[in-house]
């Protein structure tokens, strides 16, 4: 690595000279360039030379200069160094040199690139391993259950932690995982769990009722989004080394479904406690992939060999971090980017498909005073937004109009509303005279927000004459009071897990779904009676439809604007080794369920 700094480094001092171009010049003046002796600098030459990267030629005789003649070009070892760079994981600097390429070296770094993404078979005398290598385009920056946020970071959690219970969508029914057996009392206040015995935490630490018991305890005591999940335990018991008690003080029949949630995941907290901030970084829990490395570069997930539920076929998971990148972006290797496929051939590819449940909406802000506050502003608002066109124009094939978080529920009643004329009349109605309305879109990370969907928004309502001012907000700054206090409409977006029932209950009382924190004094009274009605019945049809209707209470009053949903798709090549691919919660592969035919 060395060398071909030194030669970028001539290269760079003498970017005049032309490659096969003979100059004349001394070791003196060479050593001064390189900041180096004449003798590191003979060296050096004699290297180079060796692997064909210049000629160097002595005349001998007074006043004859030794003459140089560049046979490589700074692009063509700038390459080299960038592939080495990459195949020794520092990814970072290996991709911030190919800025510095020509076109030509560009996508030929592109194509080489491409070739060490997706199924990797690694030999040596001892062992054979199966990797999965993928890239991602953004850090992740904390891996403690408590606190997860994105989509990625509870997929990730997903491998590296387990929970009480676990929810099976298929069946649509809570199952045993951690705990093989459950019990509620006939108050619905004293639920005990039975957990299995034998199970390993990565670290080699048999989970027993203690880890529950100090796992709980440690959520009580810690802030994080899902508080409301755990705020009606009033005790924790110990009934034997594998049976722990939780004493609610009121009854919740929806707490095995709680339960399920990964930030409710079961932990080791003397490892916790010795390191807190190293825990972060490289958690240890006792699912089926432990996490061996974490830093700028890479994620790395080591298969689990003792894991309870059975060692995963695959032996490693890398996801490499490329920062410079983004979602929007789409350079040839990117195509692996949410996708887990070979080499990309001209084969028969496969489609999967996963439409998510969830959606992109509009809250409306009635703690604060304005013209929103008007019923016939805000269905001006709805009949300003054609939703079809919105996917249309800004967001493709991939996302469908929504009205509802439930796609079933969206294809049975969605209708598009659009109706400017209409709208333009209800504003007349309402007296409306041009006051502003503000805007906020979230933001989730740098490259994650719904910037240009509210930018579509603004330009749309403005058509029908209203007045919009748009503001992005990183959802952690909007949730506090002070800010979410200057908004008069949210624009946000949900994606729901496996458990429907759940996941709409969370939906209404997260504070990052800005619906029961914007629903003003009135519908706030009867808005939380409802949930306390749907927590407290144990019939799961009747909680069902129960939480369907305070959705259509939430339209009917149109404080809530579903606006679209989208679909996951993965693209796999069927020729690849790679089998068992199948799309779950959030759209995201299950690296527990592959495998590689030889």
């Amino acid at each position: 690595m060395k060398l071909t700094e030194h030669y970028l480094q001539l290269r760079e001092a003498l970017a005049a000279v032309d490659d096969y171009q003979a100059i004349q010049i001394t070791i003196e003046e060479l050593a001064e360039i390189l900041h180096c002796t004449p003798r590191y600098v003979k060296r050096l030459i004699k290297e180079m030379k060796s692997n064909g990267w210049l000629e160097w030629e002595v005349s001998y005789g007074r006043g004859k200069r030794p003459t140089l003649t560049f046979l490589k070009s700074k692009d063509a070892v700038t390459f080299e160094v960038s592939k080495l760079h990459i195949e020794t994981g520092a990814y970072k600097e290996g991709l911030q040199l190919l800025h510095t390429l020509n076109s030509f070296y560009q996508q030929k770094l592109n194509e080489w690139i491409q070739e060490q993404f997706g199924y990797i078979e690694h030999r040596n005398s001892e062992e054979q391993l199966d990797i999965l290598r993928y890239p991602f385009y953004h850090a992740i920056h904390h891996l403690d259950p408590a606190h997860l946020k994105s989509i990625h970071e509870n997929h990730l959690a997903d491998h590296i932690f387990d929970t009480l219970l676990t929810f099976n969508p298929r069946s649509s029914a809570v199952e045993p995982h951690l705990a093989h057996h459950w019990e509620v009392d006939d108050t619905g206040k004293v639920w005990t769990f039975y957990l299995r015995k034998g199970v390993l935490f990565q670290h080699g630490r048999e989970l027993t009722a203690d880890d529950v018991k100090a796992t709980f305890e440690r959520l009580i005591e810690t802030p994080f989004h899902n508080k409301w999940m755990i705020r009606h335990i009033k005790e924790i018991r110990l009934i034997k080394k594998y049976v722990v008690q939780f004493i609610l003080d009121r009854p919740e029949y929806l707490f095995p479904n709680a339960l399920c949630n990964k930030q409710l995941s079961i932990i080791p907290m003397e490892v916790y406690n010795e390191n807190p901030e190293q825990f972060t970084k490289l958690p240890i829990g006792s699912g089926p992939f432990k996490l061996t490395k974490h830093d700028d570069s890479m994620l790395r997930l080591d298969a689990h060999s003792s894991y309870f539920q059975g060692r995963p076929h695959l032996d490693r998971v890398e996801i490499i971090t490329l920062l410079q990148m983004n979602e929007q972006e789409h350079h040839p290797f990117f195509h692996y980017f949410n996708q887990v496929t070979d080499k990309d051939q001209p084969m028969a590819w496969k489609e999967i498909e996963h439409p998510e449940e969830g959606a992109t909406y509009l809250s409306f802000n009635l703690f604060k005073s304005g013209v929103h506050q008007n019923k016939k502003i805000r269905e001006a608002i709805r009949c300003s937004i054609n939703r079809d066109q919105m996917c249309r124009d800004l967001l493709g094939e991939r996302y469908f109009p929504a009205d509802s978080q439930l796609i079933h529920i969206t294809e049975n009643t969605y209708n598009n509303p659009y109706d400017p004329a209409k709208a333009k009349r209800l504003l007349k109605e309402a007296g409306y005279n041009g006051e502003k309305i503000t805007l906020y879109a979230t933001q989730l990370r740098k490259n994650a927000h719904l910037k240009k969907e509210a930018l579509w928004l603004k330009d749309h309502l403005e058509n029908s004459g209203l007045v919009v001012e748009v503001h992005v907000v990183p959802i952690d700054e909007l949730i506090r009071k002070e800010t979410l206090a200057e908004a008069d409409i949210i624009l946000a977006g949900m994606a729901l897990g496996m458990d429907i029932q759940y996941s709409l209950l969370r939906f209404f009382q997260l504070p990052g779904s800005f619906i029961k924190a914007l629903l003003g004094p009135e519908l706030s009274m009867t808005f939380q009676k409802e949930l306390v009605h749907i927590q407290h019945e144990p019939n799961s049809l009747t909680r069902y439809q129960l939480l369907i209707d305070l959705e259509q209470l939430l339209k009917d009053e149109i404080t809530y604007i579903p606006l679209f949903h989208r679909s996951h798709h993965v693209q796999v090549n069927q020729a690849s080794p790679l089998s068992g691919v199948t799309l779950e919660s959030y759209g995201k592969v299950s690296y527990k369920k592959l495998w590689f035919k030889t």
